[in-house]
């Protein structure tokens, strides 16, 4: 390891990063032109992907127990570990802008550009992909629900990138027991499905000389419980919020679909039906097996609610939502 690298690694552990590690430019060869580094940044040699877990009991107990309480992971999730993922990737592009390397910090998270832009086909895009840079440098590898798996932590932690003119060096991707054998947990208890399984739909994506296969995922629908927060079983519910609004189950969800659900899921549901949620059942029920006894599977409100479902209005059209109801006591 050069001393350069050595440097940019002790400094991200010792601004509290669990996990860290380098991916060369020429893996992302066969990247889109406009999520590559080099559309950030023209002189990119390196990208530096770091991680913080969360604190597992945290994690696990989340909506569980008398407290039924989401609070502290939603606030831990999106003000603590952010800030501190923010903090870190700074420092490093400070040290590495002070000796002389061009350097540009990326976000934690965002999907900002909803429909097609430019060469960009793809819907609920981000600007970079965090997790395609942590599975790029090493860190893990696709579990089939789309999203990076590390062998330390499963699901549990959360990414950051830096992209630098930099020549570090890079870390060898990872080649250790598989991380997903598809056991279709992400599947089964997604309550929007968004996750498509098909085997003539999965989405292939090569980085380096390695070619990750995973399934085709509907943001549409994520976006349905994850944005707007529609379905209370992934959070919402644990402060009151008895009424959910389901996407159709077949077809294309639009904007104006998407829109008058939400309207009309606050409506119905009053203010606290603003209230985010903590993260999507794909994230929270997913455990690789090399961590299988190791980790405990959250035994989670949403998973007791998502039986108790009454629907609001009567009908079986599956290219329409439907409104419904879930019973928030025993």
């Amino acid at each position: 390891m050069n001393a350069l690298t050595g440097k940019v690694k002790k400094l991200a552990k010792d601004n509290r990063m669990d996990l860290v590690g380098v991916a060369s430019i020429d893996r992302y060869e066969h990247a889109p032109e406009m999520v590559h580094p080099r559309a950030h940044l023209p002189e990119a040699n390196s990208v530096i992907a770091m991680a913080i877990r969360y604190p597992d009991a945290m994690f696990v107990n989340a909506g569980s127990g008398d407290a039924e309480s989401i609070f502290s992971i939603e606030n831990y999730q999106n003000t603590v570990i952010g800030k501190n993922l923010y903090n870190a990737a700074l420092r490093v592009t400070r040290l590495l802008e002070d000796v002389g390397y061009k350097t540009v910090p990326m976000m934690v998270s965002g999907r900002w550009r909803l429909h097609p832009y430019k060469s960009i086909k793809t819907e609920w895009c981000a600007d970079f992909s965090n997790r395609h840079a942590a599975v790029a440098a090493g860190l893990g590898e696709f579990g089939l629900h789309a999203l990076c798996i590390t062998p330390q932590y499963g699901m549990r932690q959360r990414f950051i990138s830096i992209v630098t003119e930099a020549p570090l060096d890079a870390d060898p991707m990872y080649s250790g027991p598989s991380l997903c054998d598809k056991c279709m947990i992400c599947f089964k208890s997604c309550p929007v499905k968004a996750i498509d399984v098909k085997p003539e739909n999965l989405e292939k994506v090569r980085i380096g000389d390695r070619v990750f296969e995973y399934a085709k995922v509907d943001h549409w629908r994520c976006g349905w419980s994850e944005q707007v927060n529609n379905i209370p079983e992934e959070g919402p519910a644990m402060g009151g919020q008895e009424i959910g609004i389901l996407p159709p189950e077949e077809g294309t969800i639009t904007d104006d679909m998407f829109l008058s659900a939400f309207y009309e899921k606050n409506k119905l549901a009053g203010f606290q039906g603003q209230m985010t949620h903590a993260m999507g059942n794909c994230m929270r029920m997913c455990i690789p097996p090399p961590l299988r006894g190791k980790q405990k599977l959250p035994e989670n409100y949403c998973r007791k609610m998502m039986g108790k479902r009454e629907f609001l209005e009567a009908g079986d059209d599956k290219t329409k939502p439907r409104k419904y109801k879930i019973a928030l006591k025993e």
